[in-house]
Protein backbone atom coordinates (compact mmCIF):
# COMPACT_ATOMS: atom_id res chain seq x y z
CA UNK A 1 0.00 0.00 0.00
CA UNK A 2 1.68 3.55 -0.89
CA UNK A 3 2.96 6.16 1.66
CA UNK A 4 -0.84 8.55 1.91
CA UNK A 5 -0.58 11.98 3.78
CA UNK A 6 -2.25 12.78 6.04
CA UNK A 7 -4.12 15.36 9.09
CA UNK A 8 -2.52 15.57 12.49
CA UNK A 9 -3.16 17.60 15.59
CA UNK A 10 0.26 17.42 17.60
CA UNK A 11 2.43 19.50 20.27
CA UNK A 12 5.94 20.99 19.77
CA UNK A 13 6.24 21.71 23.37
CA UNK A 14 3.72 20.73 26.19
CA UNK A 15 2.47 23.27 28.02
CA UNK A 16 -0.55 24.97 26.80
CA UNK A 17 -3.86 24.16 24.55
CA UNK A 18 -2.76 26.85 22.52
CA UNK A 19 0.49 25.32 21.16
CA UNK A 20 -1.53 22.54 19.58
CA UNK A 21 -1.19 23.02 15.94
CA UNK A 22 -2.83 20.52 12.93
CA UNK A 23 -0.21 19.77 9.79
CA UNK A 24 0.00 17.53 7.11
CA UNK A 25 2.20 14.68 7.46
CA UNK A 26 3.31 11.25 5.62
CA UNK A 27 1.87 7.97 6.56
CA UNK A 28 4.08 5.16 5.77
CA UNK A 29 2.21 2.00 4.42
CA UNK A 30 1.68 0.18 7.68
CA UNK A 31 4.00 -2.82 8.75
CA UNK A 32 3.55 -6.35 8.36
CA UNK A 33 1.75 -6.26 12.46
CA UNK A 34 -0.39 -3.24 11.72
CA UNK A 35 -3.37 -2.43 9.42
CA UNK A 36 -4.23 0.90 8.06
CA UNK A 37 -7.49 2.74 9.52
CA UNK A 38 -9.50 5.69 7.97
CA UNK A 39 -10.61 7.65 11.29
CA UNK A 40 -14.61 9.11 11.27
CA UNK A 41 -14.33 9.83 15.08
CA UNK A 42 -11.86 10.46 18.39
CA UNK A 43 -12.75 10.17 21.76
CA UNK A 44 -11.51 12.87 24.36
CA UNK A 45 -10.59 11.90 27.48
CA UNK A 46 -8.98 13.77 30.36
CA UNK A 47 -5.36 12.37 30.15
CA UNK A 48 -5.51 13.69 26.48
CA UNK A 49 -5.75 17.52 28.59
CA UNK A 50 -2.97 16.36 30.59
CA UNK A 51 -0.98 15.54 28.29
CA UNK A 52 -1.08 18.62 26.72
CA UNK A 53 -0.23 20.50 29.21
CA UNK A 54 2.60 18.56 30.55
CA UNK A 55 1.25 16.91 33.17
CA UNK A 56 1.02 13.95 32.24
CA UNK A 57 4.14 11.37 33.24
CA UNK A 58 4.03 8.76 30.82
CA UNK A 59 3.22 11.59 27.69
CA UNK A 60 6.18 12.33 25.92
CA UNK A 61 6.34 16.52 26.25
CA UNK A 62 7.93 17.32 22.70
CA UNK A 63 6.16 16.41 18.95
CA UNK A 64 3.73 14.75 21.16
CA UNK A 65 0.03 13.53 18.72
CA UNK A 66 -2.37 12.91 21.52
CA UNK A 67 -5.18 10.79 21.89
CA UNK A 68 -5.84 7.26 22.99
CA UNK A 69 -9.09 6.16 20.59
CA UNK A 70 -11.04 6.56 17.70
CA UNK A 71 -13.27 4.39 15.35
CA UNK A 72 -12.86 4.26 12.09
CA UNK A 73 -12.90 1.63 8.61
CA UNK A 74 -10.31 -0.30 7.87
CA UNK A 75 -8.23 0.26 4.70
CA UNK A 76 -6.07 -2.51 4.86
CA UNK A 77 -6.45 -6.30 5.60
CA UNK A 78 -5.35 -8.07 8.56
CA UNK A 79 -5.43 -9.66 12.32
CA UNK A 80 -9.16 -10.95 11.34
CA UNK A 81 -9.90 -7.75 9.82
CA UNK A 82 -11.16 -6.98 6.00
CA UNK A 83 -11.22 -3.70 4.23
CA UNK A 84 -14.70 -1.74 4.76
CA UNK A 85 -14.85 -3.30 8.31
CA UNK A 86 -16.00 -0.51 10.89
CA UNK A 87 -14.09 -1.00 13.86
CA UNK A 88 -13.18 0.80 17.41
CA UNK A 89 -9.70 0.86 18.54
CA UNK A 90 -7.39 2.33 21.22
CA UNK A 91 -3.18 3.76 20.57
CA UNK A 92 -0.76 4.80 23.35
CA UNK A 93 -1.03 8.24 22.12
CA UNK A 94 -1.62 9.30 18.17
CA UNK A 95 -5.00 8.81 17.87
CA UNK A 96 -5.64 12.77 17.30
CA UNK A 97 -5.12 11.67 13.12
CA UNK A 98 -7.60 11.51 10.41
CA UNK A 99 -5.14 7.49 9.43
CA UNK A 100 -3.75 5.32 11.73
CA UNK A 101 -1.61 2.25 11.54
CA UNK A 102 -2.27 0.09 14.26
CA UNK A 103 -2.15 -3.06 15.49
CA UNK A 104 -4.98 -4.91 15.13
CA UNK A 105 -4.52 -6.40 18.69
CA UNK A 106 -5.71 -2.81 19.95
CA UNK A 107 -8.56 -2.86 17.19
CA UNK A 108 -12.37 -4.47 18.05
CA UNK A 109 -15.33 -4.64 15.57
CA UNK A 110 -18.33 -2.25 16.25
CA UNK A 111 -21.13 -3.13 17.38
CA UNK A 112 -23.71 -3.61 15.33
CA UNK A 113 -26.08 -0.34 14.99
CA UNK A 114 -23.37 2.25 16.58
CA UNK A 115 -22.50 5.14 15.24
CA UNK A 116 -18.83 5.98 14.57
CA UNK A 117 -19.17 8.71 17.65
CA UNK A 118 -20.27 5.86 20.29
CA UNK A 119 -17.39 3.71 19.13
CA UNK A 120 -14.98 5.96 19.94
CA UNK A 121 -16.36 7.23 23.08
CA UNK A 122 -16.60 3.18 24.56
CA UNK A 123 -12.85 1.81 24.85
CA UNK A 124 -10.91 3.76 27.41
CA UNK A 125 -13.79 4.57 29.74
CA UNK A 126 -15.25 0.84 29.72
CA UNK A 127 -11.90 -0.52 30.20
CA UNK A 128 -11.02 2.01 32.91
CA UNK A 129 -14.48 1.18 34.99
CA UNK A 130 -14.46 -2.18 34.27
CA UNK A 131 -10.84 -2.87 35.40
CA UNK A 132 -11.31 -0.72 38.57
CA UNK A 133 -14.90 -2.81 39.23
CA UNK A 134 -13.49 -6.44 38.43
CA UNK A 135 -9.96 -6.58 38.94
CA UNK A 136 -9.16 -4.35 41.26
CA UNK A 137 -12.18 -4.33 43.40
CA UNK A 138 -13.32 -7.47 42.54
CA UNK A 139 -16.87 -6.56 43.50
CA UNK A 140 -19.57 -8.63 44.81
CA UNK A 141 -23.16 -8.62 44.99
CA UNK A 142 -25.03 -6.17 47.58
CA UNK A 143 -21.60 -4.46 47.82
CA UNK A 144 -22.15 -0.42 48.14
CA UNK A 145 -20.51 1.72 45.86
CA UNK A 146 -19.63 5.52 45.26
CA UNK A 147 -18.68 6.84 41.96
CA UNK A 148 -17.27 10.31 41.24
CA UNK A 149 -17.38 11.81 38.52
CA UNK A 150 -20.58 9.99 37.58
CA UNK A 151 -22.11 11.96 34.52
CA UNK A 152 -18.40 11.86 33.43
CA UNK A 153 -17.35 8.91 30.39
CA UNK A 154 -15.81 6.71 32.84
CA UNK A 155 -18.63 7.36 35.50
CA UNK A 156 -21.49 6.40 33.05
CA UNK A 157 -19.92 3.15 32.07
CA UNK A 158 -19.04 2.66 35.74
CA UNK A 159 -22.95 2.88 36.54
CA UNK A 160 -23.59 0.93 33.37
CA UNK A 161 -21.62 -2.02 34.61
CA UNK A 162 -23.02 -1.52 38.45
CA UNK A 163 -26.17 -2.01 37.01
CA UNK A 164 -25.74 -5.79 36.14
CA UNK A 165 -24.34 -6.78 39.36
CA UNK A 166 -27.25 -7.60 41.29
CA UNK A 167 -28.23 -5.46 44.39
CA UNK A 168 -25.31 -2.62 44.51
CA UNK A 169 -26.10 0.54 45.83
CA UNK A 170 -24.90 3.82 44.78
CA UNK A 171 -23.79 6.89 45.55
CA UNK A 172 -23.17 9.01 42.25
CA UNK A 173 -21.29 12.23 42.66
CA UNK A 174 -21.19 15.36 40.06
CA UNK A 175 -19.23 18.63 40.58
CA UNK A 176 -22.32 20.52 39.55
CA UNK A 177 -26.02 20.10 40.30
CA UNK A 178 -27.46 20.88 36.50
CA UNK A 179 -25.82 17.10 35.81
CA UNK A 180 -28.21 15.93 38.16
CA UNK A 181 -31.57 16.06 35.67
CA UNK A 182 -29.64 13.44 33.29
CA UNK A 183 -28.30 11.46 35.93
CA UNK A 184 -31.47 10.75 37.35
CA UNK A 185 -33.70 10.86 33.73
CA UNK A 186 -30.99 7.74 32.65
CA UNK A 187 -30.80 6.00 35.70
CA UNK A 188 -33.70 6.31 37.77
CA UNK A 189 -33.79 5.46 41.20
CA UNK A 190 -35.67 2.84 42.54
CA UNK A 191 -38.64 4.30 43.89
CA UNK A 192 -39.33 1.71 46.27
CA UNK A 193 -36.12 0.12 48.08
CA UNK A 194 -38.70 -2.94 49.51
CA UNK A 195 -39.54 -4.24 46.33
CA UNK A 196 -37.84 -6.99 45.50
CA UNK A 197 -37.75 -6.54 41.54
CA UNK A 198 -37.19 -2.84 41.50
CA UNK A 199 -33.89 -1.94 39.83
CA UNK A 200 -31.15 0.33 41.24
CA UNK A 201 -32.21 0.04 44.85
CA UNK A 202 -30.78 2.78 47.15
CA UNK A 203 -29.18 4.53 43.95
CA UNK A 204 -28.75 8.30 44.66
CA UNK A 205 -27.03 11.09 42.92
CA UNK A 206 -25.44 14.53 44.43
CA UNK A 207 -23.94 18.03 43.73
CA UNK A 208 -20.74 17.75 45.57
CA UNK A 209 -20.24 20.08 48.29
CA UNK A 210 -17.71 22.76 47.93
CA UNK A 211 -15.33 21.33 50.78
CA UNK A 212 -13.99 18.06 52.37
CA UNK A 213 -15.84 18.22 55.75
CA UNK A 214 -19.34 19.29 53.68
CA UNK A 215 -19.11 15.94 51.42
CA UNK A 216 -18.40 14.18 54.65
CA UNK A 217 -21.91 15.50 55.38
CA UNK A 218 -23.54 14.33 52.45
CA UNK A 219 -21.91 10.54 52.22
CA UNK A 220 -23.26 10.38 55.81
CA UNK A 221 -26.91 11.66 55.11
CA UNK A 222 -26.66 9.26 52.15
CA UNK A 223 -25.13 6.31 54.72
CA UNK A 224 -27.85 7.43 57.71
CA UNK A 225 -30.91 7.31 55.17
CA UNK A 226 -30.54 4.01 54.07
CA UNK A 227 -30.65 1.41 57.36
CA UNK A 228 -28.96 -1.55 55.61
CA UNK A 229 -25.90 0.65 54.87
CA UNK A 230 -22.90 0.88 57.04
CA UNK A 231 -20.33 2.83 54.45
CA UNK A 232 -18.57 2.08 51.23
CA UNK A 233 -17.10 -1.10 49.59
CA UNK A 234 -15.48 0.55 46.87
CA UNK A 235 -15.03 3.93 46.08
CA UNK A 236 -14.56 4.78 42.47
CA UNK A 237 -12.39 8.41 42.49
CA UNK A 238 -11.17 10.36 39.36
CA UNK A 239 -11.18 13.39 42.14
CA UNK A 240 -8.96 13.08 44.97
CA UNK A 241 -7.89 16.18 46.72
CA UNK A 242 -9.86 17.51 49.64
CA UNK A 243 -12.22 14.73 49.20
CA UNK A 244 -9.71 12.12 49.61
CA UNK A 245 -9.26 11.65 53.54
CA UNK A 246 -13.61 11.85 54.03
CA UNK A 247 -14.50 9.05 51.37
CA UNK A 248 -11.61 6.60 52.90
CA UNK A 249 -13.14 7.59 56.75
CA UNK A 250 -16.75 6.55 54.86
CA UNK A 251 -15.19 2.85 53.31
CA UNK A 252 -16.15 0.16 55.39
CA UNK A 253 -13.42 -2.33 56.50
CA UNK A 254 -11.73 -4.18 53.98
CA UNK A 255 -12.82 -1.15 51.32
CA UNK A 256 -11.26 -0.71 48.34
CA UNK A 257 -10.76 3.46 47.10
CA UNK A 258 -9.45 2.82 43.57
CA UNK A 259 -8.13 6.23 41.98
CA UNK A 260 -8.12 6.81 38.50
CA UNK A 261 -7.63 10.51 38.26
CA UNK A 262 -7.29 13.82 39.95
CA UNK A 263 -9.78 16.45 38.87
CA UNK A 264 -9.07 18.33 41.82
CA UNK A 265 -5.43 19.03 40.13
CA UNK A 266 -6.62 20.00 36.62
CA UNK A 267 -7.23 23.92 36.07
CA UNK A 268 -10.19 24.94 34.31
CA UNK A 269 -8.07 27.01 32.06
CA UNK A 270 -4.22 27.43 32.42
CA UNK A 271 -1.35 27.91 30.11
CA UNK A 272 1.92 26.67 31.65
CA UNK A 273 3.80 27.92 28.48
CA UNK A 274 6.93 29.23 30.87
CA UNK A 275 6.70 32.71 28.40
CA UNK A 276 3.25 33.40 29.01
CA UNK A 277 3.69 32.61 32.30
CA UNK A 278 5.75 35.54 33.09
CA UNK A 279 3.20 37.70 31.46
CA UNK A 280 0.17 36.66 32.70
CA UNK A 281 -0.32 37.77 36.40
CA UNK A 282 -3.83 35.58 36.14
CA UNK A 283 -1.81 32.79 34.64
CA UNK A 284 1.07 32.75 37.09
CA UNK A 285 -1.47 33.19 40.00
CA UNK A 286 -3.34 29.73 38.29
CA UNK A 287 -0.22 27.94 38.66
CA UNK A 288 0.89 29.16 41.65
CA UNK A 289 -2.86 27.50 42.72
CA UNK A 290 -1.70 24.44 40.81
CA UNK A 291 1.52 23.45 42.45
CA UNK A 292 0.11 24.42 46.22
CA UNK A 293 -2.67 22.21 45.47
CA UNK A 294 -0.01 19.65 44.34
CA UNK A 295 2.23 20.07 47.42
CA UNK A 296 -0.97 19.71 49.78
CA UNK A 297 -2.21 16.74 47.82
CA UNK A 298 -3.91 14.08 50.50
CA UNK A 299 -1.21 11.59 52.06
CA UNK A 300 -1.80 7.94 53.80
CA UNK A 301 0.83 6.19 55.95
CA UNK A 302 0.67 2.59 55.21
CA UNK A 303 0.58 1.48 58.61
CA UNK A 304 -2.64 2.52 58.80
CA UNK A 305 -4.23 0.77 55.73
CA UNK A 306 -2.97 -2.22 57.79
CA UNK A 307 -4.81 -1.19 60.94
CA UNK A 308 -8.15 -0.14 58.88
CA UNK A 309 -8.30 -3.09 57.02
CA UNK A 310 -8.57 -1.07 54.22
CA UNK A 311 -6.63 -0.68 50.69
CA UNK A 312 -6.14 2.73 48.29
CA UNK A 313 -5.28 1.66 44.89
CA UNK A 314 -4.12 3.42 41.87
CA UNK A 315 -3.45 2.85 37.94
CA UNK A 316 -3.22 4.67 34.94
CA UNK A 317 -4.65 2.35 32.11
CA UNK A 318 -2.29 3.33 29.67
CA UNK A 319 0.64 1.13 31.37
CA UNK A 320 -1.56 -1.74 30.58
CA UNK A 321 -1.39 -1.37 26.77
CA UNK A 322 0.98 -3.77 26.49
CA UNK A 323 -0.86 -6.60 29.01
CA UNK A 324 -3.06 -7.14 25.60
CA UNK A 325 -4.13 -10.08 26.77
CA UNK A 326 -5.12 -8.96 30.13
CA UNK A 327 -7.03 -5.95 27.79
CA UNK A 328 -8.91 -8.54 25.46
CA UNK A 329 -9.97 -10.15 28.65
CA UNK A 330 -11.67 -6.93 30.29
CA UNK A 331 -13.11 -6.22 26.74
CA UNK A 332 -14.53 -9.55 26.72
CA UNK A 333 -16.12 -9.24 29.94
CA UNK A 334 -17.18 -5.51 28.53
CA UNK A 335 -18.57 -7.66 24.97
CA UNK A 336 -20.59 -10.00 27.87
CA UNK A 337 -22.32 -7.28 29.42
CA UNK A 338 -23.75 -5.89 26.31
CA UNK A 339 -23.78 -2.40 27.26
CA UNK A 340 -26.10 0.01 25.41
CA UNK A 341 -23.45 2.63 23.37
CA UNK A 342 -22.12 5.77 25.45
CA UNK A 343 -23.81 8.83 25.86
CA UNK A 344 -21.84 11.22 23.43
CA UNK A 345 -22.81 14.61 24.96
CA UNK A 346 -20.41 16.89 22.78
CA UNK A 347 -19.71 16.96 19.51
CA UNK A 348 -16.54 18.92 17.61
CA UNK A 349 -15.25 18.64 14.05
CA UNK A 350 -11.08 17.78 13.74
CA UNK A 351 -10.59 21.60 12.63
CA UNK A 352 -11.88 22.77 16.31
CA UNK A 353 -9.82 20.48 18.56
CA UNK A 354 -8.36 23.29 20.30
CA UNK A 355 -12.29 24.22 21.36
CA UNK A 356 -12.95 20.85 22.15
CA UNK A 357 -10.17 20.11 24.75
CA UNK A 358 -11.23 23.48 26.12
CA UNK A 359 -14.46 22.42 26.77
CA UNK A 360 -13.43 19.25 28.07
CA UNK A 361 -10.95 20.95 30.79
CA UNK A 362 -13.40 23.50 31.94
CA UNK A 363 -15.34 20.27 34.01
CA UNK A 364 -18.90 21.56 32.50
CA UNK A 365 -19.20 18.34 30.41
CA UNK A 366 -21.64 15.40 30.24
CA UNK A 367 -20.96 12.42 28.57
CA UNK A 368 -18.49 11.98 26.25
CA UNK A 369 -16.60 14.67 23.99
CA UNK A 370 -15.81 13.51 20.43
CA UNK A 371 -14.03 15.09 17.33
CA UNK A 372 -15.84 13.82 13.67
CA UNK A 373 -12.96 13.88 11.04
CA UNK A 374 -14.35 14.52 8.03
CA UNK A 375 -12.92 12.93 4.71
CA UNK A 376 -13.41 13.79 0.97
CA UNK A 377 -13.90 10.30 -0.24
Amino acid sequence: MATITRRVWFTPTAGALSNLVIKEEQLSPPAADEVRVKVHSIGLNFADVFSVLGLYEAAPKTNLVPGLEFAGVVETPGGGFKVGDRVLGTVRFGAYASHLNVNPLYLRHSPNGWSFEEAASFLIQSLTAIYAIRELAALKPGSTVLVQSAAGGVGLQALRILEAIPNVSVLGVVGSPNKLKFLNDTFPPAKNNDDPNAKRKNWRFISRAATGPEFEAQMSDYISSHPTLTGFDLILDSVAGSYFHPMYAAMNSAGRHVIFGAASLAPATLDLTPRLSALSPVNLFRAIKLGYKYAMRPRIDPMKLMGDNKAVMGFNLIWLYDKAELLSGLYGELERLNLKPPHVGHRFDFEEMPAALALFQSGTTVGKVVINVKHDN
